[in-house]
């Protein structure tokens, strides 16, 4: 199934293949879906705060695909992999903003803190990178699993944004409207 479902999203020429099989998806995409997957975790588990200094790296890491996604930078299969985690990391972060709110995802004592964000995404990527290079069979499917989870967590989270966006833009000219006019 995994295979069928992202050959309508996915190009397929750079491919990893692993025990012989190829993953259902190329190297970019081995780190967006993957990455996805595990970016979701990272962001339930460490729930770092919207704080200028995050909302700036998450955006840079968004912007980083430009030069690569369009192939002005020569790369390699790791750095296409690489690329596809990073990219991963910034869109999971800015698309879970408007479900954190009321999710109430900042509140309380949670962890928060970026440093351990970080940490954990490094960790994740160091994770992908040894999967691809060493693993077997097993490692496929799991690979390949984990990237159909993270498919369904992007239209998960477009859904949420979509939802969201009305009471935003209700909000919105709600509060432009009580403003005194300069």
């Amino acid at each position: 199934m995994p295979d069928r479902l992202f050959s309508l999203v996915c190009g397929r020429e750079h491919v990893w293949s692993l025990a012989g099989e190829p993953l259902p998806f190329c190297q970019r995409c081995t780190g967006l879906y993957a990455g996805g997957a595990l970016a979701v975790l990272l962001l339930l588990l460490f729930r770092p705060r919207p704080t200028p200094n995050v909302l700036w790296v998450h955006g840079l890491l968004l912007l980083l695909m430009i030069p690569f996604g369009f192939n002005w930078i020569e790369q390699g299969p790791t750095v296409r992999m690489l690329t596809g985690q990073l990219f991963a990391l910034g869109l999971v972060y800015y698309l879970g903003l408007a479900v954190a709110a009321p999710l109430r995802l900042w509140n309380g004592r949670g962890p928060g803190h970026p440093m351990a964000h970080a940490l954990g995404a490094l960790a994740g990527i160091v994770a992908l990178q040894a999967a691809v290079r060493f693993g077997g069979a097993g490692t496929r499917t799991l690979l390949a699993w984990t990237g159909v989870a993270g498919l369904a967590a992007y239209a998960i989270l477009v859904l949420a944004n979509l939802t969201a966006l009305p009471h935003w833009l209700w909000n919105t000219r709600r509060r432009s409207a009580s403003s005194p006019s300069s």
